[in-house]
């Protein structure tokens, strides 16, 4: 397997970056972020159905998946914490129909529930499971001769990194949102124009918001030789029940790079421009080191810093374990708290990943300090065809301590 990367693959590798120390977007993570399922693209194939389920129309395809999760937890007497052992299933269906060369449809069911005596959650509540439709969108490609892309429905949405505004696969039913996202590539770099609905009927019980706005993926790599890969700046408001009144708004921007010699960096400041209020700030910072130790065994180390003053994201963001796996303050960019994090990833065995983060956590204001350091070890491994185990295991200083354990079988 080749363990070393060439500086543009390092600036690729790092433009995803996000979360935890070694982690990556939500659904490329290195088992760390948000969700322990399998990263993308690594093949971990499907359940062999043996011939049980034959399409008679090629155009439409059905995948999915089921998921078994159980999370337990302890505190020490006097060390308040969530403590609370939960188990919980979930099963999704996704039917994509391919209409013709420029239409295609997706429709997605999720089934999930808690076990007789699990506690609740997050989402995942004690006795209240979910059976319903979670996705249904229109893909259009050129639908008006111009190049232009669509998206018309319910749908996973995240928006830069996913800490304002994204899906958190660990939960029960991932945050989706209703709305129409337009876009166009302008000579290799992309322009998206959104508006969408929150009305937090699958990822949380919120009064309803619209939102407007806008991003773009600049890609400038070539003209800086790498150093700055790619910047992506983006801004949204709320618009209330949907007239002109602007409530809050974001502002922000992300931009990745390669520094050679096996470095890569990512960087982050938003704004959220508060109505009525204090404005509120956050940032991060990442140096990342690919390395091939051990016959390359000893996959990368990082470094990361986050800061942020005061509540940045909409709804359940998919920032899961960006700061930590207790989840104590519930991500980097959800309150007043500044963040150093220390992440090594070691690869023992060929399909068999290990990630080993190290955090300070500084709580600001006027909010309980829960724990000053944790200590957090993260494993993923394909089992067979189409199964993939994912576990986690979290510790701080006051000894409360958290543990994971997921098995995702695609088909």
């Amino acid at each position: 397997m080749q363990r070393s990367l060439s500086a543009a693959a390092v600036a690729v590798a790092v433009s995803c970056l996000c979360g935890g120390v070694a982690a990556q977007n939500c659904y490329e993570s290195q088992h760390q972020c948000f969700t322990f399922g399998p990263p993308r693209g690594l093949d971990v194939g499907k359940l062999d159905t043996d011939g049980a389920l034959e399409l008679r129309s090629q155009k439409l395809s059905v995948e999915g998946d089921i998921r078994l999760r159980v999370r337990v937890a302890e505190t020490r007497m006097g060390y308040p914490y969530a403590e609370a052992d939960q188990q919980a299933t979930r099963a999704r269906v996704r039917m994509r129909y391919q209409a013709n060369e420029h239409l295609q449809a997706l429709v997605e069911f999720n089934f999930s529930e808690t076990w007789a005596g699990s506690a609740s959650y997050s989402d995942a509540l004690a006795g209240e499971d979910f059976n319903g439709v979670s996705q249904f969108y229109v893909l259009a490609d050129d639908l008006f001769g111009a190049e232009d892309k669509w998206r018309i429905g319910r749908s996973e949405f995240i928006l830069s990194n996913g800490l304002i505004i994204g899906s958190c696969d660990f939960l029960q039913r991932p945050g989706t949102f209703t709305g129409v996202w337009a876009s166009r590539n302008f000579g290799g770099h992309d322009v998206e124009l959104f508006v969408f609905d929150d009305y937090g009927p699958l990822q949380a019980t919120h009064p309803g918001a619209r939102y407007v706005g806008g991003s773009a993926n600049i890609v400038v790599g070539e003209y800086c030789g790498e150093i700055v890969h790619a910047v992506r700046p983006y801004y949204f408001s709320g618009t209330g029940d949907g007239d002109l009144a602007i409530m809050d708004a974001w502002l922000g921007v992300d931009a990745t790079g390669s520094l050679g010699s096996g470095f890569g960096w990512g960087g982050e400041f938003a704004n959220r421009f508060v109505d009525g209020g204090e404005d509120r700030m956050a940032w991060r910072a990442t140096l990342t080191k690919t390395l091939d130790w051990f016959d390359g065994a000893l996959r990368s180390v990082s470094l990361q810093h986050t800061d942020a003053n005061g509540k940045m994201d909409i709804g359940n963001p998919a920032d899961f374990n960006s700061a930590g796996l207790l989840h104590q303050y519930g991500g980097a960019w959800r309150s007043d708290l500044q963040t150093t994090q220390f992440g090594v990833q070691i690869v023992p065995l060929e399909n068999v990943t290990l990630d080993f983060n190290f955090l300070t956590l500084d709580r600001r204001g006027t909010s309980t300090q829960l724990g000053d350091f944790e200590v957090d070890a993260i494993v993923g491994a394909k089992l067979a065809s189409g199964a993939y185990i994912g576990g986690g295991y979290g510790i701080d200083n006051d000894q409360r301590q958290v543990g994971y354990m997921q098995l995702t079988v695609n088909f």
